[in-house]
């Protein structure tokens, strides 16, 4: 017996109800489930109830107490605990366990089980039992132990049916072949669970004759009842359980009938026939498909480092699973109030989409519907849609679009929208819970990027406000004994005769304390950058040609360094801060020029950032976009140990004492003052090329016609 029991503990696991587990792992995948409606699923399966509980009983857990129902165990074990048990054991079950013997049918399994507990626990109610919960607990799991010695004696087990077939009842085969049956494992299970006593003495009594169980305390009267009631279909109660109870016959009738009808409304609501046990496997292959393409995909995702990697992965996952002809995507921009759209690069309607925005206040977009409400929307036999729908609807190339709202932890980010015919709708309208995971994901992992691109950009701005603090009590500081030294040297050459030997010296002091001054001003100039701050509309072409030209007279052409400019024809004319773009081109010009040796080359080159500009569809209205204005040079490069701190002050490849390395923090500091980026891609011996990317100020022009919308 010993030897048998201690193979029961290293046992296969138990075959779980596919269609149990596809519903327990939708529910824990939802970000609302709440505990009774995950204990209410777990309730419906005898094996996934006793996988639970023998994690709860087992050493490494050592709860205090002693553990009455599956809320409790679910309590303690934690929704992503459960979750993972049902992933887990749902993979353990198809790969290993489709078929437990010949002829075992899971289904009338867990019918009888799933019966045997609602009828156990009315009865027990009837009766005026402390604790029904707990005989719907033993009820579910009264024949465990006999699925416990087909998982762990399956060669064996073909003899104990062969006998069953052959008109031998199945508990007394199991002690011939065995030398042990059903119940006695079962009540060591429940043993082994730390379940309430009673529960254990009265499972073992299910193998008993009608006259032994006549003479049992009540508790183990309910169980039996119920084992004897809750056969397939059965709403007739027997004279043998009127026996063992004082509830009257109508009554009992009525518990069979109330039971029965449960049990069928389970099965409906499960999609189960009692005939077919295939179906739900193959149910639950599929799902163990997506969830372990998800789980590919959700660890590209983590490995992500850019927006469009993160959106390209999200697509491909997706195509993957559900076979996708196309995705587009519209990402929140909350400064603006719009979302703005893009797709994969290798989309021949990428200019198009990349170019297209969306106000969100415009409820009559489905596209903004789905964000604004956070649930996915369809235009399936929809009619008059917005005109931004319309748009986007033709370049899917679709008979509809099906917006998914792109929500992460604080709030939804976007939409991913898809084409869709009626059959690929209907697909995705039956793996909400899979599409949910997608959409969560991609926005947990947006708002993790933008955290990071946000916190990079305020730890510098915080360390540049650190350095003008410092900057401007290092100014105060020294001012002032400057000034009295540059005072008492006048005095002091004032004393002395016009051709005292002294004179030249002084005037050399003199110089280098000038040269201090100019030092100190240089840092006034970046602890408060010289940025106009008045917005004007220029020529951004025609400024950046005068800059040019003033700088080819005073530091290019002396030393014969040539310029080459390529300037878009296209560039509107733009409202920006003139004077600290104009203060940005001289410093990054001039440092390149101080890198270069004779003859070397700068190139100056402007455009319109393809794609930046955007259109309001539904407004008619377009949205200016970003311009680019590169300065490349063909010289050393910057050393990489200074290209890693390149716009923190005080930080120079320069040599000399009258460098402060401060010019291109200066440069930083205006260029985000525009709110714009620049950027530096060097190489030593290969170059430099600064970048710098600056909004244009939006245009409150006239509408647009119609027929130039998306012109």
């Amino acid at each position: 017996m010993k030897t048998i029991f201690e193979k029961i503990k290293r046992s296969a696991p138990l075959p779980q109800l596919p269609q149990v587990m596809l519903q327990l792992i939708r529910a824990c995948g939802r970000e609302k489930t709440d505990i009774d409606e995950v204990t209410q699923i777990i309730c419906r399966d005898a094996a996934l109830t006793a996988k639970l509980l023998a994690i709860i009983a087992s050493p490494h857990v050592n709860l205090a107490k002693q553990v009455t129902t599956i809320k409790s165990a679910v309590v303690y074990l934690g929704l992503d605990t459960v979750r993972n048990i049902a992933i887990s054991s749902s993979a353990m079950q198809f790969f290993k366990f489709s078929k437990l013997t010949d002829n075992f049918n899971i289904n009338r399994f867990w019918y009888h089980s799933y019966k045997c507990a609602v009828l156990a626990q009315r009865i027990a109610r009837q009766e005026k039992q402390i604790n029904p919960d707990q005989y719907f607990l033993a009820g579910l799991l009264h024949d465990i132990g006999t699925l416990v010695l087909m998982a762990t004696f399956p060669e064996e087990y073909k003899e104990i049916k062969a006998r069953v077939n052959q008109g031998q009842n199945e508990f007394e085969a199991q002690t011939d072949i065995l030398n042990i049956d059903g119940p006695k494992v079962s009540s060591w299970l429940f043993n082994q669970w730390n379940l309430n006593p009673m529960a254990c003495d009265a499972v073992q009594f299910l193998n008993q004759p009608l006259t032994r169980i006549a003479e049992e305390l009540v508790h183990v009267k309910i169980l039996f009842m119920a084992n004897l009631m809750a056969e397939p279909e059965n709403t007739d109660v027997t004279q043998d359980a009127l026996v063992l109870t004082d509830i009257p016959a109508a009554v009992l009738n009525e518990i069979a009938v109330q039971a029965e009808n449960e049990v069928q409304q389970m099965a409906k609501s499960l999609n189960l026939v009692l005939g077919e046990p295939e179906q739900g496997y193959n149910l639950l292959a599929k799902d163990l498909k997506d969830v372990s393409l998800f789980f590919g995909t959700l660890d590209n995702l983590l490995r992500a480092r850019d927006v469009a990697t993160l959106l390209g992965t999200v697509q491909r996952g997706l195509e993957i699973i559900f076979h996708i002809p196309r995705i587009f995507f519209f990402l929140q921009d909350r400064e603006k109030d719009l979302l703005t759209g893009t797709c994969a690069k290798e989309d021949r309607y990428y200019n198009i989409i990349t170019s297209i925005a969306l106000a969100m206040n415009n409820n009559a977009s489905l596209v903004i519907k789905s964000v604004n409400t956070g649930i996915s929307t369809a235009s399936m036999n929809q009619q008059n849609l917005a005109a931004s729908d319309t748009q986007i609807l033709r370049f899917l190339e679709t008979p509809a679009l099906y917006a998914i709202p792109i929500v992460g932890h604080k709030g939804c980010s976007g939409a991913m929208v898809i084409g869709v015919d009626s059959d690929l709708a209907q697909t995705l309208d039956k793996n909400k819970t899979l599409l949910d995971l997608f959409s969560r994901q991609t926005g947990i992992c947006l708002e993790n990027l933008n955290f990071h691109e946000t916190y990079a950009g305020d730890l510098s701005d915080k360390k540049m406000e650190a350095y003008a603090t410092l900057t401007d009590k290092v100014v105060h500081e020294i001012n002032n004994p400057v000034a009295i030294i540059r005072n008492y040297l006048e005095i002091l050459q004032l004393k002395l005769p016009e051709k005292h030997p002294a004179q030249e010296e002084i005037t050399v002091v003199k110089e280098e304390m000038s040269r201090v001054s100019s030092l100190l001003e240089g840092l006034t100039s970046f602890s408060k950058p010289r940025v106009g701050g008045s917005q004007q509309t220029i020529n951004l072409n025609e400024m950046c040609s005068r800059v040019l030209a003033v700088l080819k007279k005073s530091i290019l052409m002396p030393r014969q360094i040539r310029v080459q400019t390529e300037l878009d024809d296209t560039m509107p004319k733009a409202t920006l801060d003139s004077n600290g773009l104009k203060q940005v081109i001289i410093n990054l010009v001039k440092n390149a020029a101080e890198a270069l040796e004779k003859g070397s080359e700068i190139r100056f080159k402007t455009r319109l950032v393809p794609g930046s500009a955007k259109v309001l569809i539904d407004e008619k209205k377009r949205l200016p976009g970003l311009v680019e204005i590169t300065i490349q040079d063909n010289g050393p490069g910057i050393p990489s140990h200074i290209k890693e701190r390149l716009f923190e002050p005080y930080n120079s490849s320069k040599t000399g004492t009258c460098n402060s390395g401060l010019g291109l923090s200066i440069v930083h500091s205006i260029v985000r003052e525009m709110q714009g980026r620049i950027t530096c891609d060097s190489s030593q011996g290969k170059g430099t090329c600064f970048t710098i990317l600056i909004p244009l100020v939006p245009d409150t022009g006239p509408r647009l016609p119609n027929d130039e919308i998306m012109s």
